[in-house]
């Protein structure tokens, strides 16, 4: 079980992939019931364009909320250390 734990920290550099999949596996699965929708009935494959693009874009919005998290924390940390010090109009 060590080798898989291994593996999973280099390939997701320590981070719960959790977040990640949840939207990944539902848009999957939407964008399988689009094209099956587009399949049975032709005549609305103009109008489900828009929808795959849609899908898309909620990818892109969530892996990059996912790849983002962390950058968050530690911008927020020196934040927080850098009030500690007393930065300008600092009245001691």
């Amino acid at each position: 079980m060590s080798a898989l734990d291994d593996l999973s920290r280099r390939l997701f550099h320590g981070r719960n992939p959790g977040p990640l999949l949840g939207p990944w596996i539902a848009c999957t699965i939407i964008a399988g019931g689009i094209y099956i929708f587009e399949r049975k009935m032709p005549a609305f494959h103009e109008v489900v364009k828009p929808l795959y693009f849609i899908v898309v874009v909620i990818l892109v919005i969530a892996t990059g909320r996912w790849l983002r998290e962390r950058q968050g924390i530690r911008r927020g940390g020196d934040r927080r250390h850098g009030d500690r010090r007393g930065g300008k109009g600092d009245k001691r």
